[in-house]
């Protein structure tokens, strides 16, 4: 293949995966820059039947080269590893709802997407089989039923909470999990990592190439041919630096990454960076507000599948403040449960109470100062949580309680803490999609505004934040980006 004639793919991550999958069904060999090494250590999960009985990944850094402009406990956290941050979640996919959109569209011009969940359910599809999910085939009005590999639904122990839930317009249903019921032991530290289950085997079938200790630094515009030529990237061990001719690119380095690689972007057309005409990026940064509860339930419940418990309904919520709960048990919970003499039954759990924000333009990331000149900027980092979404937060683990007494359990709260910004690691928005540039980066096919043969394919390009985790939709809003561009490419559209 004639290089310049390439599409590069910037990042290994579940989304950079799930485009590079679809483009090489549409018969492309797409080029994948990682910034970690191929050498990298992934990490060790062992699972049976969707316990976990052990694990092992490498810690998860903060990023040094950050200025707080909002709240000084915010906090920043990078991969820079094959996989990305994908060796570091809990491979929960659940989809986003209709009521997603609608909450999103209810709050104003500013926070409505350009698509809807009838748009992205045929992607949905397409996408879920190479998570190989194991979830519920109920299809709830706040968490539609997924394609899933395994069925897995909750026990009759539920089934009183469920009730109680109901009558306050949420749903409780098991949690649908990426490999969520396999038995396998893999070489990550998840036990879908988009590295070891999509990237590399593709690799290996000669289906795509990746370049690693290839940190992408920004994209060249050609004022001329009115597109990007190529991409600017640096070994980060010898600080070298190399450019890659082009025909396109997919910029899917993660919400942070992918906006500072346009940010740097600078050209005589774009002096304050590629895609940044209307002064949109980097804005409207959004991370869950998260909280950690944990309840001695008074009865004994099993380790899996884990429950979930959805947000509620619309008319009894303002728009974008929501909170749903995730169900966690904690490291070594099930060796405590045959101590105990419950296999796999536990009186403790967790919840991960996952909340909103409304996106904001003060809520961002920019640039800072590089004296040196070489290798990317520092970054500031200015995000804060509403108060709104702390007393959401709240009012949600006061209610879940209440459901469970209602239930005839007898919980006691035993922990509850909110986390500092950032904490989740679920960053989104900075590139959002909208159907105006006054308000976004990207149109509804995830294409920058400003240079038709770029796409942006994850979650920077979320409009809002809904309360799930945004892995699976990141996913989706990818493989339906890299097949519209891929035909885009095909008839000279891009």
């Amino acid at each position: 293949m004639n290089e310049s004639e390439r599409v590069v793919v910037i990042g290994t991550g579940p989304a950079a995966a799930a485009a590079a999958v679809f483009l090489c069904r549409a018969g492309l060999e797409p080029l994948l820059l990682e910034a970690g090494s191929g050498t990298a250590a992934l990490g060790l999960t062992a699972r049976v039947r969707g316990l976990t009985l052990g694990k092992f990944r490498p810690k998860l850094t903060q990023r040094g080269d950050l200025t707080l402009a909002g709240d000084p406990a915010a906090h920043l956290f990078e991969a820079l590893a094959p996989g990305g941050l994908s060796n570091h979640w809990a491979c929960a996919v659940p989809r986003f709802a209709p009521d997603d959109f609608d909450d999103a569209a209810r709050a104003g011009e500013a926070y409505r997407w350009p698509l809807d969940y009838a748009e992205l359910e045929p992607w949905y599809e397409r996408v879920e089989p190479l998570l190989r999910i194991a979830g519920s085939r109920h299809d709830l009005p706040r968490l539609p039923a997924g394609n899933v590999h395994r069925t897995w639904e909750l026990g009759r122990e539920w089934d009183g909470v469920s009730e109680a839930a109901r009558s306050v317009g949420r749903d409780v249903v098991a949690m649908p999990y990426a490999y969520g019921a396999e038995t396998t032991l893999t070489r990550s530290g998840s036990a879908f990592n988009s590295y070891s289950r999509l990237i590399k085997p593709a690799e290996a079938d000669g289906r795509l190439r990746v370049r690693y200790d290839a940190q992408a630094l920004r994209l060249v515009w050609s004022n001329a041919e009115r597109r990007v030529t190529a991409v600017v990237c640096r070994n980060p061990r010898t600080g070298s630096e190399q450019r890659i001719p082009c025909r396109a690119v997919v910029l899917a380095a993660g919400a942070v990454n992918s906006a500072q690689i346009l940010l740097e972007s600078l050209s005589a057309d774009f002096p304050t960076g590629l895609g940044n005409s209307q002064g949109v990026l980097g804005r409207y940064l959004h991370d869950h507000p998260l909280a950690k509860v944990v309840l001695d339930l008074g009865r004994a419940v099993p380790l899996t599948p884990a429950s979930y418990i959805t947000r509620s309904s619309l008319d009894r919520e303002p728009p974008l403040y929501a909170a749903a709960f995730m169900q966690w048990a904690g490291a070594g919970a099930f060796a405590r449960s045959v101590t105990r003499g419950q296999p796999g039954r536990v009186r403790r759990i967790g919840f991960s109470l996952f909340g909103t924000m409304a996106p904001s333009s003060d809520d961002r990331v920019a640039l800072a100062p590089n004296p040196s000149g070489a290798g990317r900027s520092g970054l500031v980092l200015s995000l804060r949580h509403p108060e709104q979404a702390l007393t959401t937060l709240a009012q949600a683990k006061d209610e879940l309680v209440g459901l469970m007494q209602r239930a005839g359990w007898d919980p006691k709260l035993h922990v509850y803490r909110v986390e500092a910004p950032g904490n989740s690691v679920h960053y989104g928005g900075t590139c959002r999609m909208h159907e105006s540039p006054r308000f976004g980066v990207v149109d509804a096919q995830c294409r920058l505004f400003d240079a038709r043969n770029v796409a942006v394919a994850d979650s920077a390009v979320f409009t809002t934040g809904p309360e799930k985790n945004p892995v699976l939709t990141a996913m989706t809003l990818a493989a339906r980006a890299a097949d519209r561009l891929a035909r885009d490419l095909r008839s000279g559209d891009a």
